[in-house]
């Protein structure tokens, strides 16, 4: 594949019409620190810093599709409870169609409340669905049989909470072979994938695909094996089995098939390293790619997503920018990621520049950062910016500004924005701390306005 189609097969898709099917839940995520040990029991005792409220499981995957600009349609159901409100409530914030999701009686709303201190997972509570209380198959069939018709592409995320039965699976499929529709399914841990008969394509993780074929994936061969057994089992056009760190599996037939190493030295976290690549395939697929570079997108998405502790989503750019670059730096990050995982903790500390000409100079100004104690988030002007105000692009371009800059022990976030000055920057991220060099301290800033609304003290450091 040569690079630039690689790259125009993402680049040139704009909207599809994706729509998801499966179990929706709740992710609830206690971030906090851990300094000692209980005395009621041996356990360590984290303090809470930070919660966080984000859409899991199915809910994943509609976010994932969102971020890359799809046009998202979710078919689920949830409870008359707190957690459905939320599930719901997120769904809306995110200009979610959600007119398939189905409100049950007596139906409990999945949660998974995750502990986490620093970066390591200390505990997962979980609440599923009563087993008992059966999903109104019913609705769901009608509701996809007048929707399918109208979809780029149908991706089904079962997680085996009792949403979905073998009935509801044969709809979608049917529906999907009938109109030309590409139906995607990420697989519950079963041993009769059969369920899935006609779909397009599935893509287990390791676990799951262990579970269908009984036996261990130990190594290549095995893996090879286990989706020889699977395709023949289910009649799919492609199989991908995701590795998670060790990458995926592209098997379209024993003759054509390819293994998709992760692309990161980077590994904290691979929850939702195989929602991500499901999603990729969809998004991609949906805009009509071919299937290895559907693939290509899907394990480049994956191994960003094993960089990040928790589940985090990534926009279109984002992966071009890392296509373009390669490993890059955690501490780079869009504003709105940046927004949503602020520490509660510390002061953040702000500055902002062009960074175009970056000099010793600079790094020692950045040094200083340290001296305050507190988050330091460094905001730097996109290369459109600049040419738009000095008439002529930067000599670095806005990534490799952001990669040294990231480079700096005292940074711990570097962020691109395309505004003349930083004001919406600093109104939306509220810092303790404004920081400019010492030459602008009898000037008016051009965030003036916006330090002085958001009670920021403004410092300024010397500059060599």
């Amino acid at each position: 594949m040569r690079e630039a189609d690689l790259r125009l097969s993402l680049e040139k898709i704009k909207a599809p019409r994706i729509l998801v099917v499966g179990d929706l839940m709740l992710d609830y995520y206690s971030w906090g620190e851990v300094d000692r040990i209980s005395p009621e029991a041996p356990i360590p005792v984290m303090r809470v810093l930070r919660e966080d409220r984000r859409l899991g499981g199915a809910g994943n995957v509609v976010m994932n599709l969102t971020t890359l600009g799809a046009e998202v349609l979710v078919c689920g159901v949830t409870g008359k409870d707190d957690t459905g409100e939320n599930i719901r409530r997120l769904l809306t914030e995110n200009g979610v169609d959600q007119s398939g999701v189905i409100i049950a009686e007596n139906y409990k709303s999945c949660l998974k409340h995750r502990m986490i201190a620093g970066q390591t997972h200390l505990l997962r509570m979980d609440i599923d669905p009563d087993p008992e209380v059966l999903a109104p198959q019913k609705q769901l069939i009608e509701y996809l049989e007048q929707q399918i018709p109208g979809c780029d592409a149908v991706i089904v995320s079962d997680y085996g909470k009792g949403l979905l039965n073998s009935d509801t699976l044969k709809v979608i499929s049917d529906c999907g072979k009938k109109h030309g529709i590409p139906i995607i399914g990420d697989p519950r841990c079963t041993t009769n994938y059969e369920i899935y008969q006609g779909f397009t394509l599935i893509k287990p993780n390791r676990k799951e695909t262990e579970a269908a074929v009984g036996f261990a994936l130990n190594d290549q061969n095995d893996v090879l094996k286990a989706a020889e057994q699977l395709q023949k089992e289910v009649e799919l056009n492609y199989l991908v089995i995701s590795l998670d760190k060790d990458g995926l599996l592209l098997f379209c037939s024993p003759d054509n098939y390819h293994f998709l190493a992760a692309e990161t030295q980077e590994v904290y976290d691979v929850v939702g390293a195989g929602d991500m690549v499901s999603s990729l395939l969809t998004f991609m697929l949906a805009g009509q790619a071919g299937i290895e570079q559907a693939a290509f997108w899907a394990q480049l998405a994956a191994s960003l997503e094993i960089q990040q502790v928790g589940v985090v989503s990534f926009s279109k750019n984002e992966l071009l920018q890392r296509f373009d670059y390669g490993e890059t730096s955690s501490k780079i990050m869009s504003p709105k990621k940046l927004f949503r995982t602020l520490p509660k903790d510390l002061p953040v500390v702000f500055t902002n520049g062009y960074f175009d000409e970056i000099s010793a100079g600079h790094l020692k100004f950045l040094h200083q950062l340290k001296t305050l104690k507190g988050f330091n988030v460094v905001a730097i002007n996109s290369d459109s910016s600049i040419t738009r105000q000095k008439g002529q692009p930067p000599l670095l371009n806005e990534r490799e500004r952001a990669l040294l800059l990231s480079a700096i022990e005292a940074v711990d976030r570097v962020i691109i924005y395309d505004d003349a000055d930083a004001s919406v920057l600093i109104r939306n991220i509220c810092p303790a701390v404004v920081v400019k060099g010492e030459h602008f301290r009898k000037q008016k800033l051009p965030e003036q306005e916006a330090i002085l609304e958001t009670g920021a003290q403004l410092e300024y450091f010397p500059e060599y």
